[in-house]
Order: structure tokens, then C-alpha cells, then sequence
């Protein structure tokens, strides 16, 4: 009897401890469901929305379209919209029940759901929670004036560029490289990130600049993204690697990537020596009067070492301009001045005079043209003279009356002349 008792006692506790078991089961079952539910669910609290306006959460909008006073109360009309990517936008069935006084307004479609408490409430804005489960909250924003107001978030779209501040460098010279984005689709670009693409042929030097923003708007303009230098490490013709931009929306799962332009940089195999010519222009005065001349003399000097090849020198003649003389070297052709030139030497110096004749009145200035090879492509370059300014003639004023002013005269003496010539013939009779 001692025995069946105490193995009695043995098997009741055997089971009180497997109840214990299961009770510890579904119990950290419970907090598991519990904590589940509570990440699914987003809470925006104390939201004050003034009357006609409202707040958007993703593409839903909850929005605050009447506050009245009745009998000493106050009321107000909440409705739910759900928007379109064509700018249009749905009135969601909403449930609203009276709760202490307070309007609870629920919208309910598996799995979504959003359920807006009112808290308080003015004759001129609400101030209310907004509680949303099965949706992730990643955009949301007051909107003034409505539903009209609110803005489409879609699917982004990033355009990338990839810029170099030179295109032809030497074995050991460094290139800045600047990535910039722009947001050409119609939602926000989130989380974005940057893969700058190093080239082979190029060795990375140091970062510039880094901190580049995670998020874009929408139509934004470009915006820096990364900067860095890199080293041309052997020669030859590149066209660089793309930067790549991995980045997701504000209300789609959908991850994104873009590539960016890749631009071409001709590396050479060994440093090259190029020429350089320097053109000035000076002038005898800046006050002529028309018909008068005026001499232009442009200098050239070549400042390096290297010779430069294919010179040509054209001035741009104004109008109120003619041209008249000038140096040997000058040659017209299509009737324009022309100096050509087949190579100026190791710092070689020339200068060259253009006389014009003064035209029409006015202020203007002379502009000349230089081109020349420098041993690696085609230069060109501009000089502009000082303002010269033309005045009128000393018998300029002579032109200003009509022809019949000089004429009539002229008659009047010819008749009298004629006149005088018959009386003296008839008093000769």
C-alpha cells in the first residue's frame, strides 16, 4: 500500500510537470503570435489634420473633410482614399463607430488595414492616431489641401552619369571621376547604394566624396553621388566601367539597379610635348571719325619648346569696317585677310598689322581667330580689341539734306545765266 502510494505520488508529478510543459508552450506561442502582430502594425501618433487637408501613408490617404458643431459638440467627417498611378483616387468603405465620443474610422481588406482614432478635435483640425497593420509604412507625409493634393508614389527610376574631368591624359596622371543620379520615375528611390565601377587599366587613388545621399525624390536635378580619383596606369583607349546603383521603392518590394554612362579616356603611352602660341591684339586709337583708318597689330608667340603646325590667322571683320592694307604675309582669299602659316618654330614671335577704313557710325571691336596644331590635335583661340568708336565726317552733315537742296541752285544760276546771255544778244541787235 506504501509503495502504490508513493508511485501514485511519482506519476502525478510526472504529469503536473508535462502541464507545466505545455503551459510554457503556448504561452511563448502566444508572445511569438503577439510580436508578430506587433511588427506588421505601424502607429503615427498625436497627427493634427486641419479640416480640408490630410495624411498620406503609401498610396492610402486619410483625409479630414468636415468639422461641424451641433448642439454644443463637435463632429467630423473622416474618409479613406486609396490612389491611383493615373492621378486619380478611390473612396474606400470605411466602417465609423462612436466610442466615449470619439469617431473611430476603420477601413478593413486582407490583409491590409487602417484604423484612424480620433483624439481630440477643434472647430478647425483634428487631432487623431492612425494605427495601420499589414502594410510597410515607407512613406508618409501631411498633405494640404486634400486628396486632390496628393501625390502618386510609384516605382522609381534612377539615371545615372558617369563624368570625368579630363578625356586625355598621360601614364601616371590622375582622373576625377563624379557619379550623379537622377530620379526619373514617379516614386522615391530608397537605400540607395554605389558600386563606382573601377576600370582596369586605372588604379584606384583616394575617395573624394562619399556621403551620398540614401534616398531621391522624384524629378529632382542630378545629384552628386560619388567622387574619386584614379590613376592611368597603363596606355591605350578606355572606355570606363559603369557605376552601378542598387536601390529599392518607398512602397513596392521590388529591388532596382541602374548603370551608369561610360565615358572613353584615351591614356598615352608616354608623356607628350605640346606647343603653345599666344595671341594678343592692340590698335593705334579708339576714336576715328568715318573714312578715317585705324591699324590693328596682332602678335603671336609660340611659349614651348615643341613647334606648332597649320597656323591660320583670320580676322572678323565688323561691318562699319573695310579692310585696306596690311602685312606681306597676309593673303585674301573670298576677299578676306587671311595669314596662313605652315609651322612656327620653338618660340617663335611674329606680329602682323591690318589697316581698315572707318564705315557706318558706331563703337565695335575687332575679334581674331587662331588655329594651329600643337602636336596632339587642332587649337583654336580668340582675341577681341578695345571699343573703338566712329564718328561722323567733317562733311558728313552734307549728306544729310536731299539731293534737290544742291540742285535747285544749280538751276536758278543756269536760268540767270541763260537770261543775262539773251539781253546781251539783243542789245547787240
Amino acid at each position: 500500500m506504501y509503495v502504490q502510494s508513493n508511485y501514485d505520488v511519482i506519476e502525478g508529478i510526472s504529469k503536473l510537470n508535462k502541464n507545466r510543459i505545455v503551459g510554457y508552450i503556448l504561452l511563448l506561442f502566444f508572445f511569438l503570435i503577439l510580436s508578430a502582430g506587433s511588427v506588421s502594425a505601424e502607429n503615427i501618433y498625436d497627427e493634427k489634420i486641419y479640416e480640408g487637408d490630410g495624411y498620406q501613408i503609401n498610396n492610402y490617404f486619410i483625409e479630414v473633410s468636415d468639422i461641424t458643431s451641433l448642439e454644443g459638440s463637435i463632429s467630423l467627417d473622416i474618409n479613406i482614399y486609396q490612389l491611383q498611378s493615373d492621378g486619380t483616387y478611390d473612396q474606400l468603405t470605411v466602417s465609423k463607430t462612436i466610442i466615449e465620443n470619439k469617431k473611430r474610422v476603420k477601413y478593413l481588406s486582407d490583409p491590409v488595414e487602417i484604423l484612424v482614432n480620433e483624439k481630440n478635435v477643434s472647430s478647425q483640425y483634428a487631432i487623431v492616431d492612425i494605427i495601420t497593420t499589414g502594410i510597410s509604412v515607407e512613406y508618409e507625409k501631411a498633405v494640404s489641401g486634400g486628396v486632390s493634393n496628393a501625390f502618386y508614389v510609384g516605382e522609381p527610376s534612377l539615371v545615372l552619369t558617369k563624368e570625368t574631368d579630363k578625356s586625355s591624359v598621360n601614364i601616371g596622371d590622375t582622373i576625377r571621376i563624379t557619379i550623379k543620379a537622377r530620379n526619373t520615375g514617379n516614386g522615391i528611390a530608397k537605400r540607395i547604394s554605389i558600386d563606382p565601377g573601377i576600370t582596369p587599366g586605372f588604379t584606384f587613388k583616394s575617395s573624394i566624396y562619399t556621403t551620398y545621399p540614401t534616398e531621391l525624390p522624384v524629378d529632382t536635378a542630378y545629384t552628386q553621388m560619388y567622387i574619386y580619383e584614379v590613376e592611368a596606369a597603363r596606355g591605350g583607349t578606355y572606355t570606363l566601367s559603369p557605376a552601378i546603383a542598387t536601390y529599392s521603392s518607398s512602397v513596392f518590394g521590388d529591388d532596382y539597379t541602374a548603370a551608369s554612362s561610360m565615358p572613353t579616356v584615351i591614356v598615352a603611352e608616354k608623356v607628350v610635348e605640346t606647343s603653345d602660341l599666344e595671341i594678343t591684339i592692340s590698335q593705334d586709337k579708339t576714336r576715328l571719325k568715318r573714312d578715317e583708318k585705324i591699324t590693328f597689330t596682332v602678335y603671336v608667340k609660340n611659349l614651348k619648346d615643341v613647334p606648332a603646325s597649320t597656323i591660320k590667322i583670320t580676322p572678323v571683320i565688323p561691318k562699319n569696317l573695310t579692310y585696306v592694307s596690311g602685312s606681306e604675309d597676309i593673303d585674301m582669299i573670298a576677299e578676306k585677310p587671311i595669314i596662313q602659316k605652315s609651322t612656327y618654330g620653338a618660340m617663335y614671335e611674329e606680329e602682323y598689322k591690318f589697316t581698315f577704313k572707318a564705315g557706318g557710325v558706331g563703337a565695335n571691336n575687332l575679334t581674331v581667330k587662331l588655329t594651329y596644331n600643337n602636336g596632339t590635335g587642332d587649337i583654336t583661340k580668340e582675341v577681341t580689341s578695345e571699343m573703338f568708336y566712329i564718328q561722323k565726317g567733317k562733311y558728313d552733315y552734307l549728306a544729310e539734306y536731299p539731293i534737290y537742296v544742291y540742285i535747285t541752285p544749280v538751276f536758278i544760276l543756269i536760268a540767270i545765266a541763260g537770261w543775262l546771255h539773251w539781253r546781251r544778244s539783243q542789245f547787240r541787235m
